[in-house]
């Protein structure tokens, strides 16, 4: 890095015979160039005064004088008090740096800013409190781009052969990492716990709720550890402070921690059976009633599991409570009529909708087996039949015909994927509650 380099510039212009006692004259830059605030020196010879305008608006006179450049080509003019003039070119470098302030701990981010004058090509290099971070070569219009990880805060500087730029002032956010170590089930080990990257940038402010109960508010080090009481169901909101040392930023966390049911499968029996198939039908679910983990709950679980983006386990675990604490409530794809079915084989579930609404959430099986498919669009009711209806592919249970021969009727195996031959397979036990609420006429989209 030549960044002391300096260039004097001199120059004797010859003129007329008849002028040259008045005329000739040398002006001396020195130096001529070399990296902003750039101080230069201007003195003129063979000349008892001399005005000076140095390109950049300002002005003075004297023999000899000082001028400060910022960053730019200039060209400085003088005039030794005749018409004639003499003209130098000072180049100042100039190196502009930028960066996001603050900077987010170990996260790549962008350090930018741009060479003057605009040189292609030009080598930059960022330096932080712990050395080198990165480089990058000039574009055309003379901007760099660095991406970097700031690890430390303190003054970052970009360098090239020419010149540095101002020290770039950088604050940064301390990584906040969190956790909550168990399932979440009642009567089961549950662990917050938080940790401060690096150690040394501030203290925790720790705050847990309890509905309006405070558990815990107090300040720890760079780490902690808590055990949550698990013996009822509760939420717990969790509320992590980071206070921050100098140079570092302040930064904030919020978790939810639910203390929920244990897991369910089928076989389950209890009480958290029963409060399981109460929450499914305030959810508009098709639930039993009951307090055994029946192949009807397990319907259920798999339609809750299927609009929640859940893995189609047929098992209650601490993911399930959790989304069922928290779920996601679909909404009908048509608003028209207010009264309709939909059949959605994305998800592979039935909507019932009611006044424009979801009513009830019923689990299907749509065409699954090869060459064979479930048609798409708006179709309706036009036949009905109670009961058994056999056909040349298997027997149906309360079918109810929306187009050709396709069908929404009950079948003993209603799998959480698509395993029908084109009909819409719903479970034996709320075929006839569809039947009994669904006219002709009733208008069917699937999609």
């Amino acid at each position: 890095m030549r960044c002391g380099l300096v260039i004097a510039a001199s120059l004797l212009i010859a003129v007329p015979a008849a002028e040259a006692a008045r005329a000739q004259f040398t002006i001396q830059a020195t130096p001529a160039a070399g990296p902003a605030p750039l101080e230069v020196t201007f003195t003129t010879t063979d000349a008892t005064a001399a005005h000076w305008d140095f390109g950049d608006g300002t002005s003075a006179d004297g023999v000899t004088v000082k001028h400060v450049y910022a960053a730019g080509r200039w060209t400085a003019t003088a005039t030794d008090g005749t018409t004639a003039t003499q003209s130098v070119s000072i180049t100042a470098y100039g190196l502009t740096l930028s960066g996001p302030n603050p900077a987010r701990w170990g996260r790549r981010s962008g350090f930018r800013g741009a060479v003057v004058p605009a040189g292609r090509g030009l080598v930059v290099t960022l330096n932080g409190p712990n050395g080198k971070l990165g480089s990058a070569k000039t574009g055309p219009q003379g901007t760099y781009l660095i991406r970097a990880r700031a690890r430390t805060p303190g003054e970052y500087v970009a360098t090239s052969e020419r010149a540095s730029s101002a020290p770039l002032a950088l604050r940064v956010v301390p990584k906040l990492v969190t956790r909550l170590s168990g399932g979440g089930a009642r009567g089961s080990r549950y662990f917050f716990s938080a940790r401060l990257v690096p150690a040394a940038a501030g203290s925790l402010a720790v705050r847990i709720s309890r509905g309006a109960d405070t558990i815990v508010d107090r300040t720890f080090d760079g780490r902690v550890r808590i055990k949550l009481d698990t013996r009822r169901l509760a939420s717990y909101l969790i509320r992590v402070e980071v206070t921050p040392k100098e140079n570092y930023a302040a930064t904030v966390r919020v978790l939810r921690a639910n203390v929920v049911l244990p897991r369910l499968a089928v076989g389950a029996r209890g009480a958290a059976v029963a409060q399981l198939g109460d929450q499914l039908r305030r959810l508009h679910y098709a639930a039993p009633y009951g307090t055994t983990f029946d192949s009807r709950l397990l319907d259920a679980v798999y339609a809750f599991q299927k609009v929640q983006g859940l893995s189609r386990s047929g098992v209650v675990d601490a993911r399930f409570w959790r989304a069922l604490a928290s779920p996601r409530t679909p909404i009908p794809r048509y608003a028209q009529p207010a009264s309709h079915l939909e059949v959605n084989k994305g998800r592979q579930v039935l909507y019932v909708v009611r006044s424009s609404q979801v009513a009830l959430i019923v689990p299907v099986s749509t065409a699954g087996l090869p060459g064979k498919f479930t048609p798409v669009g708006r179709f309706a009711i036009y036949r009905k039949v109670g009961g058994f209806d056999p056909s040349p592919l298997g027997t149906l249970y309360d079918p109810m015909y929306f187009t050709g021969g396709y069908a929404i009727h009950g079948n003993p195996s209603v799998p959480p994927y698509p395993a029908s031959h084109g009909c819409v397979r719903v479970p034996m036990w709320v075929a006839p509650h569809l039947y009994a609420t669904n006219p002709y006429g009733e208008t069917v989209y699937v999609y």
